[in-house]
């Protein structure tokens, strides 16, 4: 039976520990609580379902370029139809649209010339005694040898300001930082893969700028969310009493309201 290439985050990655620095409060509710929930916001499920069929597109030109059956993985679109059908009819309304967008994205760059080495590769490493993992969207081989993790952003609009936005990612910093382990000399650098998602779509490739400070402080920065989180899980404080952020440039992102906001605004209602 073909495969559905639903992975998920990776066991150990950046988002945990990000939650952490982003909002104590927020980790203790999502993580020690366990009231974390997907999100439904209309733009993330497009981008789930994009990053799906882009899953499997290059899954499947990886299998032909490597001489093994393309029909391991399931075709892209029919991929991102069993995703939504499997989930509720929240992602079912943003099928046409991110299907569409898929197949615009596979004409515009039906020539492009790679060499795919790997998809959704979980990468792992020890940092000062705790794991530390990654999952790879896409890593190829250019034309000249080089080797590049390439991290598939969508978004509403591609404007130049994302370069700046993401070049400070920890995220992504993470994910250099695996690369330059994992590939040493023939690393290239990271790609952001961005897809404009509405109308009409856009695709662009760009190069990650340089960070070197912020991958030289990386090992710290883990270390520091870490032990962020073993000192509060020691602490005796109820993981409803964690620290919270209390900024509104943190309780309010651009994916709008915190899934917990009128909890540490009232706190827990009371049957």
């Amino acid at each position: 039976m073909a495969k559905l290439l639903d992975t998920g985050p990776s066991p150990r990655g950046w988002h945990r520990l990000q939650l952490m620095l982003e909002c104590p409060q927020k980790w203790g509710f999502h993580y020690e609580m366990g009231l974390g929930g997907q999100s439904e916001s209309p733009p993330l499920l497009r981008g789930s379902l994009i990053h799906l069929g882009l899953a499997h597109h290059y899954a499947r030109m990886r299998c032909e370029q490597h001489g093994t059956d393309p029909g391991e993985y399931l075709k892209p679109v029919t991929a991102m139809r069993e995703k939504a059908y499997k989930e509720s009819q929240a992602w079912e309304r943003q099928l046409d649209v991110s299907v569409a967008c898929f197949e615009a994205y596979r004409e515009h760059w039906v020539d492009e010339k790679i060499e795919v080495l790997e998809v959704e590769r979980l990468a792992y490493t020890m940092i000062n005694g705790a794991a530390f993992t990654g999952r790879f969207d896409l890593v190829y081989r250019d034309r000249r040898g080089k080797v590049w993790v390439c991290d598939h952003k969508t978004t509403g609009r591609i404007q130049p300001s994302q370069k700046k936005f993401y070049s400070i990612s920890g995220q992504l910093a993470g994910y250099a930082y695996l690369g330059r382990q994992l590939y040493g000399q023939d690393f290239g650098g990271m790609q952001l893969n961005m897809v404009q998602h509405t109308a009409p779509c856009k695709f662009m490739r760009i190069p990650l700028p340089p960070a070197p400070n912020l991958i030289a402080r990386f090992p710290q920065i883990v270390n520091d969310a870490e032990t962020r989180i073993r000192e509060l899980r020691e602490s005796g404080r109820t993981p409803d009493n964690w620290p919270m952020a209390a900024n509104e440039l943190t309780c309010y992102s651009r994916y709008g309201a915190c899934n917990y906001l009128d909890r540490c605004r009232w706190g827990e209602k009371k049957n």
